[in-house]
């Protein structure tokens, strides 16, 4: 196994946003909605909470009726003594759920899934504002927290380099293209020079400076190709990749909740994460403070 210890990098993070939200004007506030009694929502709800209060933020976490959570965005983004939302998915489960993502007004957006983000994501656009270039943009929070542990891991040269395209004449083989991580990230990873190839129930894609493209592989090929796998299938039937499907030395990363690797997979790699949760936590954290230093700080709120 890789030697780094994930809960201790992800602390790191935590650590640095409660050193940075001492020094605000006033602690970020956040209001966080969970419609669902699935216990592992739930939990999760309570984990984030607790990691905000520690860090010095404000964390307000209220169960909606689902019903109800559109008016309750509406009025938390007319809200000025609320500079984040974070709502707790799925709700509908369908592209209901899509619609409610792009009612959190983008300056308090923690997640980053509207659809303003999401075109500057797709158009490579670092900034956050047009006229204030200095503002640097939100992205969402599994995908960034995947773009720094591979940064940890040693396969991103961002980390000592600074490169434009950290991930030039690098292969990525993804398994999700859900529109809220999959595919998100494979646009990020691909704007960094990689080649992506992204798989979902649908068939594969090419990812190349984040545009996609039809392209035949099958899964064999996919994965000999790659210098980095990232899996994401909430499913036990997805067969888990095994340690001979994989070169020697590739970057694998799991984001599911199911382990979508086999358990010989680090006889073959050292470089092997079965999770990344402490992670997606610390980034929504970085993004709550981002948001209020673009948006909020301004007005003393």
């Amino acid at each position: 196994m890789h030697s780094f210890n994930l809960s201790k990098l992800a602390n790191k993070y935590f650590v640095e946003a409660g050193a940075i939200a001492k020094e605000l004007p006033t602690a970020p506030n956040v209001l966080a909605f969970i419609a669902s009694e699935d216990e592992p929502s739930l939990a999760y709800a309570r984990a984030t909470r607790q990691r905000f209060l520690q860090a010095g933020f404000k964390y307000d976490l209220r169960t909606v009726n689902r019903l109800d959570l559109e008016p309750e965005i509406l009025a938390a983004n007319e809200d000025p003594n609320i500079h984040g939302i974070f709502i707790y998915y799925p709700i509908f489960a369908n592209r209901q759920d899509d619609f409610l993502r792009n009612q959190v007004h983008y300056t308090k957006d923690i997640e980053a899934g509207s659809q303003y983000w999401t075109r500057k994501l797709y158009a490579n656009e670092r900034h956050a504002l047009d006229h204030q270039p200095e503002k640097k943009a939100v992205l969402p929070c599994t995908p960034l927290a995947i773009v720094k542990l591979l940064i940890e891991l040693g396969v991103y040269r961002e980390a000592n380099h600074g490169d434009p395209k950290p991930l030039q004449g690098r292969t990525v083989t993804i398994f999700n293209r859900s529109e809220v991580i999959g595919r998100p990230l494979a646009v990020m990873l691909s704007n960094d020079g990689a080649r992506v190839l992204s798989f979902d129930e649908q068939g594969p894609l090419e990812f190349i400076e984040a545009h996609p493209q039809e392209i035949e592989i099958d899964r064999h090929e996919a994965l000999m190709a790659a210098d980095i796998v990232i899996t994401g299938v909430p499913s036990t039937t997805f067969p888990p990749i095994t340690a001979s499907e994989i070169r020697p030395n590739t970057a694998c990363i799991n984001f599911s909740s199911i382990n979508n690797f086999s358990e010989d997979i680090t006889t073959q790699t050292p470089l092997f994460l079965p999770r990344v949760g402490p992670m997606t936590v610390a980034m929504c954290l970085r993004n709550t403070l981002r948001l209020y230093q673009n948006f909020h700080q301004e007005a003393g709120l």
